[in-house]
């Protein structure tokens, strides 16, 4: 079952998940409408698509939207911004009148933007329940990434995008790692732009090479090299503790796809159905 809801995001929802709020006041100027993705206290009154639910109370829609359609000037709407997207604090149905009446690409907003504090870390407790919100929050994690260690997805060649939270507190504590431990101490001399780019050129594209090249994805749908390489990371370190040594990455890369890719129909047949159908492929390609 889908854990998405067609409703707006809720910004309490969002915010309970951060570290830090503080909220500045930027005035009033246009804002792109379809940048609108939430509301405080009103997200479940109106669809991802900002049209009412149905049942909800209309009085008020039709009122607003007369008064729009009259062209009575109405006073701006005002928003919370965060990073690039808007939630709505009071103005619910001069955004729906303006986006499904008028037409409208933007609309006036008294905005306060949001500046936030999250601390990464692989161990960070999310409470989130659509699949709407976590991504949003993923957003979040990202833009404290980027911050932190200036691997700026708008310039890497291959970008560094996950799908569950708390992956990109996963990449931190490793480059955390890596700068404490490489060349004996040394780059633990140098501060963290400098290790987080030297991480990203030595270990991970090498990495992220290998699983495009070889389609490790193919067995994970839905899922990104990034993604790859953070449970290969973490299963190599298994291995390796299981070991004594340090396995590899090659070695942990094949384990890893054997142990948890996605089953495929012919690995599920039974070892002498599997002779059969391979004698069968053998005989046709070299007919």
């Amino acid at each position: 079952m889908s854990d998405e809801k067609d409703t707006l995001l809720d910004f309490a929802a969002i915010e309970k998940n951060l570290d830090s709020v503080v909220r500045v006041s930027r005035g009033v100027r246009p804002i792109p409408i379809d940048r609108i993705v939430g509301s405080l206290g009103r997200y479940q009154e109106f669809t991802e698509n900002f049209l009412p639910q149905a049942g909800g109370v209309r009085e008020k829609f039709e009122s607003v939207k007369a008064a729009m359609l009259s062209g009575k000037n109405l006073p701006p709407i005002k928003v919370y911004g965060l990073l690039d997207h808007y939630f709505v604090v009071d103005g619910h149905n001069r955004v729906t009148v303006a986006k499904t009446e008028l037409g409208a690409v933007d609309i006036d907003a008294e905005i306060m933007e949001v500046e936030f504090g999250l601390h990464l870390s692989p161990d960070k407790k999310y409470a989130c329940d659509t699949g709407a919100a976590r991504r949003f929050l993923i957003r979040l994690e990202e833009r404290v990434f980027e911050r932190e260690t200036h691997l700026g997805n708008g310039i890497l060649s291959l970008p560094l995008k996950v799908t569950e939270l708390t992956s990109y507190g996963k990449l931190f504590e490793e480059i955390s790692h890596f700068r404490r431990g490489y060349g004996n101490g040394e780059l633990a001399k140098k501060n963290m732009v400098f290790a987080s780019l030297l991480w990203y050129e030595s270990r991970f594209l090498p990495a992220a090479r290998i699983i495009l090249d070889q389609a490790v994805l193919d067995g994970f749908p839905d899922r990104t090299y990034t993604d790859l390489y953070i449970w290969i990371q973490q299963h190599k370190y298994y291995l390796s503790q299981k070991a004594g040594f340090d396995v590899g990455f090659d070695f942990t890369k094949e384990d890893f796809v054997r142990k948890f890719r996605k089953a495929k129909f012919f690995d599920l047949l039974p070892n002498l159905v599997q002779g059969i159908v391979g004698s069968i492929k053998a005989q046709r390609s070299s007919a």
